[in-house]
């Protein structure tokens, strides 16, 4: 009898390859130990628990009872979307506005997310990122770029 994927298998072998890749990526840099951690060790670390996460999550996942794989292609377009649009505008326009529009998007995956609820997102992110990188870690960073 061969086992059927269903979304926890599935799942599972997604969270192991990006574990892995993570973990490959890793050995790049230098790992250290845990005494004088190098810039791979957390990295190597992170990886290696989501391949063990992905592991069980996909074992369990061939233990159940298979249905079918529906793939939220909405939700997957505008996640990534929202990656996407943080890298190409921090750079130009600064962090507050890559901010806004990648939390904007994010939240547009969410159908049951209001218009109020958005904005309140936006805002709050925002006011947390500016707490923590500019009052907190007193960090020169470009909020907004004119």
């Amino acid at each position: 009898m061969q086992p059927k994927l269903n979304r926890d298998a599935v799942s599972g072998l997604l969270l192991i390859l990006i574990g892995a890749a993570a973990t490959y990526r890793a050995l790049d840099y230098g790992i250290g130990s845990a005494a004088r951690m190098g810039s791979g060790y957390f990295p190597l670390l992170i990886g290696g628990a989501l391949v063990l996460l992905g592991a069980v999550i996909g074992i369990g996942g061939l233990r159940t009872s298979a249905g079918s794989v529906q793939i939220p292609w909405r939700e997957l377009v505008l996640i990534a979307l929202s990656v996407a649009s943080f890298a190409l505008i921090i750079g130009r326009f600064g962090l507050f506005p890559a901010l806004g529009v990648s939390v904007l998007l994010a939240c547009l995956a969410d159908r049951g997310g209001g218009l109020r609820r958005t904005i309140g997102i936006v805002l709050f992110s925002c006011l947390l990122v500016w707490l923590v990188f500019v009052v907190g870690l007193n960090s020169p960073a470009a909020l907004i770029k004119v």
